[in-house]
């Protein structure tokens, strides 16, 4: 699958109407505006609140139930921009892997055939040391998604096959993101490059939220 179609995360929409709401808006407007699951959402807002990022403003009594559960009123405290921040369910602020960004970064910089272990040595430093099989298996899902041409074949498990960066899917400095699945997302192009699952779209559609790939 080599979908490139301009696509936005589940959490990119609840984003997007946390926004468009910003003074005042609950958990099932923003899920719904965003057509992501309520129990998604509310995982989302409950890490931005914790971050700061959000503050309750009230809570209003359910209409018409006898239950003694509220409906909380959130509103936008810090505006991050356009792009939704990262969050997990403790309010810490999530960032790219350093190795991630690195090996991105030699990739580009470069401008040469690497293999595995030449990707490794020149992306590593005493803080963040990369591994041959992290570069591996890095370089392999940047080649699905069409990152990547193969400039010297593997010779079984002795050689490395070797890789180049193909100058127009030099997307920009961020590096593509590389999830539990096998999904690649781009936030350079906003575009989903490769799925290894076909049914990963639906889950996507329904407010499924996966964690960042860790080698």
């Amino acid at each position: 699958m080599n979908s490139k179609t301009p696509y936005e995360s589940p959490r990119q929409r609840v984003w997007n109407a946390i926004r468009k709401n910003r003074e005042e808006f609950t958990i099932s407007l923003v899920a719904e505006e965003g057509n992501m699951k309520y129990d998604s959402a509310r995982d989302f807002i409950t890490g931005l609140r914790k971050a700061g990022i959000l503050k309750e403003v009230r809570r209003d009594k359910k209409p018409y139930t006898s239950s003694h559960i509220d409906i909380i009123v959130y509103k936008l405290a810090k505006d991050f921009g356009y792009t939704a921040p990262s969050v997990d369910r403790k309010g810490n602020l999530l960032t790219p892997r350093p190795v991630n960004r690195a090996m991105w970064n030699t990739l580009r910089i470069t401008q040469q055939p690497v293999n595995a272990h030449e990707l490794a040595a020149l992306s590593s430093n005493d803080e963040n040391p990369v591994s041959v099989d992290t570069a591996d298996r890095y370089l392999r899902l940047l080649h699905e998604a069409g990152y990547l041409k193969i400039t010297q074949e593997a010779h079984h498990a002795v050689k490395k096959a070797k890789y180049k960066l193909l100058p127009h899917m030099n997307t920009g400095p961020k590096p593509p993101q590389i999830q539990r699945v096998k999904h690649v997302f781009d936030p350079n192009t906003n575009q989903v490059m490769f799925a290894e699952r076909p049914e990963l779209e639906e889950e996507l559609k329904h407010g499924t939220i996966l964690g960042e790939f860790n080698a």
